[in-house]
Formats: structure tokens, sequence, C-alpha cells
């Protein structure tokens, strides 16, 4: 059988299920990012339980390992697997777990390594969605009892991750402070947190285009329609975050007056979260959209939908009593404030009267630069500030960050602040006593940046307000950032399970 017979899609698995009716199939999945002699070993006992041997192997995107990883790209990975000679198959799944490859295949067996233990699947989510899946079609699951090596170990322990100095180094001084359980024990400090999440809800709607070329009478470029991707951001994609990981969360916003993007609002919110939707008179719901070039993912053209007036009286009436009934019976306030005329004066009063638990991230934005201001928050716990924003703020082109901080924290109150500068990390800077922690990014491939602040805001208000230790919270908040900018807008939401599985395989 020649190489490329071995490649199986989607629909050949069912093709391949009848064809061998009466043939015991055993199917192994997994990354195989660095293939070894304990896969051979571990294919080749496989291979023994039944006839045909099928291997899927999971496509880079939705490769959840961590920062650097897969070390090898899917077509490099299949190759390797082809060329195995007790590998009668091989398919690329293209879905986060092998639940939907199992329900199509219909496998007699599918396989695991030893060291997927009882404890080990007790805690795998993903594993125990298959093992329904195997059930579902009859078939049984084995572990195979051959000497294992840890493809993911030998990444990290030999620098095969596509990472720079310093982020290798960041990443080996958790390694050393740290046990994964000491991590995971610290992670789940968020755990019994109530989080109220204030701001602006926003719908983020890509269109993607192919160039058509110059206009026949006019010096416009011409693009045609491709594809049409809408999901949600601002707030109601930050209370998704916290959720994941909260015991509570609930978000206060606005939508438009006509009600209309209402229900794809509530369908993409986490079904846990709580919520207080108010309408906004004279105003759509937020939505921006982008004009993508389809190739290359880059932003050709943004057209907003938005109405930037402050809120009615009435209105902001019924925000504050809303927040009034609700502020202290939550442990950590995250206010978005993106400058499209919800937050008042009266609203930041009463919302800086918690200011020992309140985390702020306000955004300059072209609707509001020159008009928005992070010294309208007086009194705060941490600020989360791009470092742009906050040279625009003090108007100081020049200064280090560690200047730049003092110069802000004589005007504002504020415990904690911490500067992201793109593709060059992010600083916590603790302005009690001016010592500071520089974390790296932990990815230079940024597909899209659209929502990656949001990310690292989350996962640092969370970690910070649960007295998470300093550098692991950065490095949690820089992962969640890293896979944020993996994909194009906000489809996917970080959580706890990526998170665990990231630090599993970086830490372990």
């Amino acid at each position: 059988m020649s190489v490329n017979n071995k490649i199986l899609d989607l629909k050949s698995l069912k093709l391949t299920r009848n064809r061998f009716k009466k043939k015991k199939i055993i199917l192994c999945h997994g990354v195989f990012d660095l293939l070894h002699v304990g896969h051979i070993n571990y294919f080749k006992a496989a291979r023994k339980l039944g006839d045909i041997l099928v291997v899927s192997i999971t496509d880079d995107k939705f490769v959840n390992k961590g920062p650097g990883r897969p070390a090898f790209s899917i077509s490099n990975r299949i190759k390797f697997l082809l060329e195995i000679n007790c590998v009668d198959y091989v398919c690329v799944s293209s879905f986060n777990t092998a639940e939907t490859i199992i329900l199509n295949l219909r496998p007699n067996f599918y396989c695991k390594g030893n060291e997927y233990t009882q404890k080990k699947i007790k805690f795998d989510n993903n594993l125990k969605e298959e093992l329904i899946a195997l059930k579902s079609v009859k078939g049984k699951f084995k572990t195979i009892n051959k000497t294992s090596f840890s493809s993911s170990k030998f990444i990290n322990d030999n620098a095969y991750q596509d990472l720079d100095l310093g982020s290798k180094k960041f990443i080996e001084e958790i390694r050393k402070k740290y046990s994964l359980n000491q991590i995971r024990d610290e992670v789940k400090k968020i755990s019994n947190k109530k989080i109220l999440v204030i701001g602006e809800t926003i719908i983020d709607n890509y269109i993607t285009t192919d160039a058509v070329g110059k206009s026949g009478k006019e010096p416009v470029m011409v693009v045609k329609k491709k594809k049409q991707i809408k999901f949600l951001g601002g707030v109601g994609y930050i209370a998704n975050l916290c959720s994941s990981f909260a015991k509570e969360t609930r978000v206060i916003s606005f939508l438009g007056e006509k009600k209309e993007e209402k229900n794809f609002v509530l369908r993409s919110l986490d079904k846990k979260i709580k919520h207080n939707f108010l309408l906004k008179k004279n105003s759509p719901t937020i939505i921006k959209t982008r004009y993508l070039d389809d190739y290359r993912k880059g932003k050709l053209l943004g057209v907003y939908d938005l109405n930037d007036d402050p809120i009615s009286k009435k209105e902001e009436n019924n925000f504050l009593n809303i927040i009034k009934n609700t502020i202290n019976k939550h442990d950590i306030i995250v206010v978005a404030d993106y400058g499209h005329g919800i937050i008042t004066e009266k609203i930041r009063k009463i919302i800086t009267g918690s200011s020992k638990k309140l985390f702020l991230n306000t955004q300059i934005n072209s609707f509001n630069r020159g008009y928005h201001t992070v010294y309208k928050y007086k009194k705060i716990n941490s600020l989360i500030i791009n470092e742009s924003e906050l040279r625009y703020e003090l108007k100081d082109k020049h200064s280090t960050i560690l200047g730049l901080a003092k110069k802000l924290r004589k005007k504002i109150s504020v415990d904690n602040i911490i500067v992201t500068k793109g593709k060059w990390g992010a600083l916590l800077i603790n302005c009690k006593n001016w010592s500071y922690i520089l974390c790296p990014a932990f990815s230079e491939n940024n597909i899209d940046t659209v929502g990656a602040g949001d990310t690292f805001f989350a996962l640092s208000a969370l970690s910070i307000g649960s007295k998470i230790d300093s550098k692991l919270g950065l490095l949690i908040s820089s992962l969640a950032a890293s896979f944020s900018i993996n994909q194009i807008g906000n489809l996917s939401t970080f959580n706890y399970k990526i998170l665990d599985k990231q630090l599993n395989h970086i830490l372990k």
C-alpha cells in the first residue's frame, strides 16, 4: 500500500469500518509530537490486539500543550507515522478530542499508554468523553503495558519549544519553585471566588474577503465577501473566561434598545453566568465589523456600529441600583471600561467604593481618544493597561515603565499596575514597595490580537484577586493571552481545562 493510500479523512473512516466488518480495528490517538522508540513499541503492542491499526493525530490548531507546541507541524508528524509499517492508516483529527473519530470509525479497541492510570483518567475530561463515545459503539479501552517515554518531557527538557531564552528561563523558574500539584492548588484558589464583571458588551463581526481589483470607474479597491464570523466580545467574553475558573460569575452590561442581538449574546454566554442586561435608548448593541483579507487574515477596514453618548438618568439609576444590590456579594470586581458611555461619574463612585477588590482595564480607541482617561478612577486594587496607552495618559514617550508607574501612582491610588507590552510580554509592578516582575510573551506568531488584552486582563484579575503567587499568576495570564492570539477572534475561550493541560505539559 502506498503512503498516500494510508491517509484517511472523516468520510473514509466510515468506509474503512464498513469495508472491514469482520476485522478487529484498533485506534490509537494523540499528538505524537516527537516520535521515538516508545511509540514504536506502543503501536506494535496495540496492533497485536486485532487486524488493522488506525492512528489519529491531532491537527496543529487543536494542540493545547502550551506555548511552542506542537514542536513539529502536522505534515511532518504525518510523514513519520506513514513510514511505520505496523500502522495501517493515519487520520488527521480536527477536533479537541477523539470522540468524533471514535464515532465514525467504531473501533473494537481504543488504546492509550500505560501512563493513563485510573487516577489520571478520573481527572482527564477529554478522555472521559472519548470513553463515553467508545462505549456507545461497543468498543473496549486498553492501556498498553510497554515502557513509555514522554515526548513533552523530551521537548521541554531539551528546549525544542519555539520560545526565546527569556520564556524558557521564566518557565524553568516556575518548575523549580512549584510542583504541578502545588500549582493546581494555587489555581484552585479562584474556584471559591464570586466575580462581578461590569462594562460594555461588544459583538465582533469578521468578514473575510478576496481582492478582486481596482474599481473600473473609481480609485477604490474591490473585494469579494467569502465568509462571516461573529463572536462575543467585551465583558461577555471576559465573563465567559471567568466562569470556567470561579465559583460564580455575574455580568452587568447594556445591549441595544431593540434587543436585536440579545439572543446571540445569551446563546454565546456560559449558561452558568448570572446576568443583568439593560437596554440603552437610541443605541444598537455595539458591533465592531472588521473586513479581513482571507489569505493572510490581515485587517483591511473597521466599521463600528455604536452610540457612545452617555446613558440617560433613568438608565443610570437602574444601572446604579443593580450594582448597589450585587457589588458587596462578590469577591472580585472586574471593570472593563471601553469608554462608550455607560460608566458615568455616579457609577464610577459606587464601583470605587469597593476599591480593595476592584480590577480595572480602561482602553483608548478611535472613538474615545482624547476624552477617556484612567484618572477618572481615583482608587483601585489593580490596573491593567497597555504600554502605549499608559504613555498616552502621561504624555511621556521616553521614561521607563517603572518611572511611568511612579508618575501614575501620584495621581491615583493603586496597589498593582500591570503594563502589557505585546510581544515583549508584561510587567507587574507592586506600587507598595516598587518591586516588579517581567513576564515574557509565550507566542510570537500572532494570528489575531483582538481579545488578547481582555484575556490577559481577566486572568490577571482572577490571579491577583485570589492571592496567587505573582509570578505564577503572570504565567497563567500570559498562557491565556497566547492561546487567544493563536486563533481568529474569540471563537474559542480559554478555560480551566486548557490551562491544566498546558501546565501539565510545560511543568511536569
